[in-house]
């Protein structure tokens, strides 16, 4: 599974871009340096944080759930 492109996927289906989401991100919780430029780059390189991750997808309105395989 590929992440960046998963939240891709969820963003084009709410109908938002990756930068509005963040700006957003950004201005709730006063962090400058959550911006679509350092997110992605954090994508690119594998360095992005569960945190980070969580929210985003809280800002989509999406929780992470984890099911244990059988």
């Amino acid at each position: 599974m590929n992440v960046k492109n998963e939240l891709k996927s969820l963003i084009a289906r709410k109908g938002t871009t990756f930068k509005k989401v963040c700006t957003n991100i950004s201005e709730k919780t006063g962090n400058l340096q959550f911006n679509d430029n350092n997110i992605s780059t954090k994508f690119t390189r594998g360095t992005i944080r569960f945190h980070e991750v969580e929210l985003i997808l809280d800002e989509l309105g999406y929780d992470i759930v984890f099911v244990e395989r059988k």
